[in-house]
């Protein structure tokens, strides 16, 4: 194993936790977990496919996307792919939370290897969220303006009070949130929004029902008119 500076560079990154799956393993329902995984593994492969230079890797329950740069079309690739991802997760009643960041990133996939702060903060910002949801991170929102691209004038998301059960340090008080489902309409139904309502229904907790009734909240106050290619 060696260092390849080539490896380590200013990236887009998006990070993905699926929820309930350590449930699922404490009540014995492995087979459950493990086609939740291939539903999420199918699913980023086949967004993949259609640009090269995105890659996707997982770990556990953490699902991984990967720019090769910090260029505005590698955003555009990430963020089409996220978005997607959430959509077909929700609908298949897979619960998650994700956020993008935009940092240094060692990225070595044949080893396995990755690290880096544009990790470590889409962590933080994607777990420490209290709803189901995808956000910009501060270093993603920074370098959208950098780039003449502010979050501000994207349709699919939208700067919000976001609900936090572990808020990390110096998170700003606004983050740009995507409003999920916003790129896609069935029937004039909003398909994720119509997933969350099914889920929530199902769930007897009153704090874990909570965290979709914010997101399901959120949506409701902020649907617009989807774009066409999404």
């Amino acid at each position: 194993m060696r260092f390849t500076p080539n490896y380590n560079a200013t990236r887009w990154l998006a990070l993905f936790d699926l929820l309930g799956t350590r449930d699922l393993l404490a009540a014995g329902k492995e087979l459950q977990v493990f086609l939740a995984y291939e539903q999420a593994v199918d699913e980023l492969r086949r967004r993949g496919d259609r640009n090269a230079t995105i890659q996707q890797t997982w770990f556990s329950d953490t699902f991984v996307i990967i720019g090769p740069d910090d260029s505005g079309p590698s955003f555009a690739w990430v963020d089409r792919m996220s978005r997607w991802f959430v959509y077909f997760l929700l609908q298949a009643q897979i619960p998650l939370r994700g956020a993008i960041s935009c940092g240094r990133v060692y990225a070595d996939f044949d080893e396995g290897i990755f690290f880096g702060r544009g990790l470590v903060e889409a962590y933080e910002y994607g777990d420490g969220q209290d709803w189901i949801g995808l956000l910009l991170c501060p270093s993603a929102t920074e370098r959208l303006e950098a780039l003449g691209l502010p979050a501000s004038g994207r349709l699919n998301y939208t700067f919000a009070d976001v609900p936090w059960k572990r808020p990390p340090r110096g998170a700003p008080a606004h983050l740009p949130a995507c409003i999920l489902g916003n790129w896609i309409t069935v029937n004039d139904r909003n398909p994720c929004l119509d997933a969350l309502q099914a889920m929530a229904s199902h769930i007897a907790a009153v704090p874990v029902r909570e965290k979709y009734l914010r997101a399901i909240a959120f949506i409701e106050a902020n649907r617009r008119m989807p774009l066409q290619n999404g």
